[in-house]
């Protein structure tokens, strides 16, 4: 017989301090996750943040869920977006991965979103017939260096025998990449009333401005969420070649972020940037300037080539025409589109929003 358990902040926290972790393959949350979910600002201890099915002792369904606010003409509303969302493939547990999404739909009353979801989750919400699409958003994923050593073994197994070879190869081609980018930053200077203050974490000061530019976003994120964000990452760490325990594990080589208080002039500060970079690719969880995309799009360019960075994926138009305007040399570059969706009282009425790239569990993957 299959149960089903809910666990909330406070059970995490009980868990994590201290106990035996959750066994089993596969386990239903990692405990970087559990520690982000119960530092999470938003979150309170009874808040449910994961829903487990147990045949037994054997987890054969798993739906992780992340507390939120989001902000409509209606007011405020507590919601969750779906996470980590899995269930075991045989016959005889067919339907519980929708049980484990209807409880949550049914403990999230004012809304359950997604975003950033795979091509089989997205026929499944669609089934549900519950779900809106509040914003849909082109982006692109662009290659700032070669990297045929990591990609095409991953899509074609039988180039792993000529790894050595592609590496020598990225190697080369990407000599010829970091000349292209030297004259891009020659011709894209930063102007010398610029000023780039690199902190710790985002103040009083960045919080006052960041509330000035996001009153018309879905989740009016500001300093205290996107701090949470880049201290208590979901990064996994597991031992060199063994998979994770976790399905949905994210694991890197190495991951860190920048908050980047942008000043110009006499103007003062003129914008406030989250650089999150994953095994050297890089996301923007959370961008406010006061008009100025040119600068904010010149100067991520300008990070880009000097960490020497392998990648960006970004959905904000305002950067995407800026790039193409300054001619960044991108090395290949694809489209891509990225959809958040809602189901509950707090979308009636189809209101539009603007949203973050980071919005949703976004903030924490690539």
């Amino acid at each position: 017989m299959v149960n089903i358990q809910t666990y909330t902040v406070a059970d995490l926290r009980r868990i994590l301090n201290p106990g035996p972790w959750f066994s089993g393959d596969p386990i239903p949350i990692t405990r970087e996750r559990a520690l982000s979910q119960i530092n999470n600002p938003r979150a309170g201890d009874s808040d449910v943040v994961l829903l487990v099915a147990y045949d037994g002792d054997m987890v054969v369904a798993h739906l992780g869920i992340l507390p939120d606010l989001v902000f409509t003409s209606a007011g405020q509303h507590k919601v969750g977006w779906l996470t980590a969302w899995w269930a075991n493939p045989d016959r005889k547990y067919s339907g519980i991965g929708m049980t484990l999404m209807m409880r949550a739909m049914a403990l999230y009353k004012n809304g359950v979103g997604a975003s950033g979801f795979s091509e089989d989750a997205k026929k499944v919400y669609a089934a549900t017939r519950k779900f809106t699409t509040i914003k849909e958003l082109p982006g692109i994923s662009a290659f700032t260096r070669f990297d045929t050593s990591q990609l095409l073994p991953k899509r074609f197994p039988f180039l792993k025998r000529l790894k050595l070879g592609l590496e020598f190869a990225d190697a080369v081609a990407n000599q010829f990449v970091r000349v292209r980018q030297a004259f891009w930053r020659l011709e894209q200077k930063l102007p010398k009333s610029v000023r780039i203050e690199y902190v710790p974490e985002l103040d009083s000061e960045a919080e006052h401005f960041i509330t000035q530019h996001n009153q018309g976003e879905l989740t009016k994120r500001g300093a205290k969420e996107l701090n949470w964000i880049g201290t208590y990452s979901w990064m996994a760490q597991v031992p060199m070649g063994e998979p994770p325990a976790f399905r949905f594990a994210t694991t890197a080589s190495n991951s860190r972020c920048f908050y980047l208080k942008i000043s110009d002039g006499d103007d003062g500060l003129v914008a406030v940037v989250m650089l999150s970079i994953i095994d050297d690719h890089l996301i923007i969880p959370g961008c406010h300037h006061n008009g100025r995309a040119e600068l904010v799009a010149r100067i991520i360019g300008h990070h880009l080539a000097a960490l020497r960075l392998k990648r960006i994926t970004t959905y904000r138009a305002d950067l995407m025409e800026s790039f193409s305007q300054m001619r960044f040399p991108w090395v290949w570059s694809s489209s891509k589109t990225r959809s958040w969706i809602m189901a509950g009282t707090c979308v009636e009425g189809h209101p539009t929003f603007e949203v973050q790239d980071g919005d949703g569990d976004c903030a924490f993957t690539v």
